[in-house]
């Protein structure tokens, strides 16, 4: 069984994505209390606090620092969300970002993560959302001439390999934002 605990008490900035935005992805606040999703703060297994400690030391030298999205997800929530998500954006949508047979955040050992600017206080963003389910992974902007795009991948590119220093590496899916360790 997984040790979780939760990031805040490690000093971690983040917030639990379901809690925040449950409504935009068709699911109700009963769904997600229902399967026990009850306050904003994000779990992980204890084995994860100290590389992403790590990670943020490394990204506060940039005036930036981790932000977690997401970490641990029921396989209850993975099953309540696959099903809303389903119907709000059709199977081929949602299967293309769920990974439903390895469900990875219900070990405890997988983050969803983006970097945050402590100057603005603002997440820096690493897609345009006008590019879509596409832009959600690696090397979407690769070989694009223009600046915004460059920009998103060296970003990307930054934050994978900042990741992978740290022993983490990208889920099967390859979006440029879920991180898993072994």
């Amino acid at each position: 069984m997984t040790d979780l605990v939760y990031i805040d008490e490690y000093g971690l900035k983040g917030s639990n994505f379901y809690w925040r935005k449950h409504a935009a992805h068709g699911l109700t606040k009963e769904d997600i209390i229902g399967v026990g999703v009850t306050s904003d703060r994000v779990q992980i297994d204890k084995t994860l606090v100290e590389p992403l400690l790590a990670i943020n030391k490394e990204l506060e030298h940039r005036g930036w620092e981790l932000y977690i999205k997401e970490g641990y997800r029921s396989k209850e929530l993975y099953e309540i969300v696959y099903k809303r998500r389903i119907e709000k954006y059709g199977e081929k949508e949602t299967a293309g970002i769920f990974n439903m047979t390895k469900m990875p955040h219900a070990s405890g050992r997988a983050v969803d993560i983006a970097i945050w600017d402590k100057e603005t206080n603002k997440e820096i963003y690493l897609r345009d959302s006008k590019d879509g389910a596409p832009a959600l992974f690696l090397n979407f902007y690769k070989g694009k001439d223009d600046v915004e795009s460059k920009k998103y991948q060296e970003l990307q590119e930054f934050l994978v390999k900042i990741m992978q220093s740290c022993g983490f590496h990208l889920g099967t899916k390859n979006e440029y934002f879920h991180f898993e360790l072994d």
